[in-house]
């Protein structure tokens, strides 16, 4: 299943041309951390922070591993997830 999920997303009509480019650039900035941040409006974080909120309380399950969310995280496209994962 997650073979096919990999597939699903590595669509090349979903990766940009120039997506090699992005990995390179991404590798030089990030040489001293190993984690990738994303800057958000103070309105994103906002809203973000309201979804995963509801999500905890509605006991919603990682798509990952099929459990309820533990130490969960929350994507800039809304995707929730636990931190383990």
């Amino acid at each position: 299943m997650l073979t096919r999920l990999r597939q699903l997303v590595l669509h090349p009509g979903l990766i940009p041309s120039d997506y090699v480019d992005q990995l390179r650039n991404m590798d030089q900035v990030n040489d001293d951390d190993d984690t990738v941040t994303v800057q958000v409006s103070p309105e994103v974080k906002a809203r973000l922070q309201g979804l995963l909120l509801q999500a905890i309380e509605d006991n919603e399950e990682c798509p990952i591993c099929f459990d309820v969310l533990d130490d969960p995280r929350i994507t800039t496209c809304s995707h929730k997830f636990c931190l383990a994962w």
